[in-house]
C-alpha cells in the first residue's frame, strides 16, 4: 500500500514544481506592500540610516530616501501591473542631478503622476485641479516630499512659502 502512494507523491511534488516555475517565468508576482521599502533598499544599495518619503495608492508607490544632510538620494517607483499579477514592479529609480535642485513630475499613463523633491524650493502646497474641484495638498516646506497625484490631474501648481509658483522640471 505504500508503494502506490509515492508516485502519487512525486506527481504531486512534480506538479506544485512546475506551477512554481511557471509563475516564476510569468514574471506575475511582484513585491508585496509591506516590502516594498526593503526591496529600493536592497535594489539601490541604501543605507538603512538613509531618511524615506514615500506616497502609496493602489497601483503607484514612490519612495525618495537621502541621508542626514540631505545632500545624497535615490528615487524609486513601483507599479501595479493590470491582468493577473500580484504586488508592485519595479518601474525606475536612481538619481538624477536636477532632481536637487528642482520637482521631478513623472506621469504613468492611466496610472498616476509621482512628484518627488528634496524641496530646495521649499515647496508649502501642491495645488490640482482647476477652479471648484481644487485639492490642496500640504507639504513641510523644509523637506524633502513625495506625492502621488490621480492620472487625471488638470493641473498642477505648487507654491513656496511666499506664494510663488514653482514649476516642474521634468515630466514625462
Amino acid at each position: 500500500m505504500k508503494t502506490e502512494k509515492i508516485p502519487i507523491l512525486v506527481g504531486i511534488v512534480l506538479i506544485i514544481l512546475l506551477a512554481f516555475l511557471i509563475v516564476w517565468k510569468a514574471d506575475i508576482l511582484g513585491v508585496s506592500g509591506s516590502r516594498l521599502e526593503q526591496d529600493a533598499r536592497e535594489r539601490h544599495n541604501v543605507p538603512s540610516s538613509w531618511e524615506l518619503v514615500q506616497a502609496v495608492n493602489e497601483d503607484i508607490c514612490a519612495m525618495l530616501f537621502y541621508d542626514e544632510d540631505v545632500q545624497q538620494y535615490v528615487y524609486s517607483v513601483y507599479l501595479t501591473r493590470e491582468g493577473l499579477s500580484y504586488g508592485y514592479f519595479f518601474a525606475e529609480g536612481g538619481t538624477e542631478k536636477l532632481m536637487s535642485e528642482k520637482v521631478k513630475g513623472i506621469a504613468f499613463e492611466n496610472k498616476g503622476i509621482v512628484l518627488l523633491s528634496l524641496n530646495q524650493d521649499n515647496i508649502c502646497k501642491v495645488v490640482t485641479g482647476n477652479g471648484a474641484a481644487e485639492e490642496i495638498m500640504p507639504v513641510e516646506p523644509t523637506k524633502p516630499f513625495a506625492l502621488v497625484l490621480p492620472a487625471d490631474c488638470s493641473e498642477i501648481a505648487m507654491y513656496d512659502a511666499k506664494d510663488n509658483v514653482v514649476t516642474l522640471y521634468d515630466t514625462k
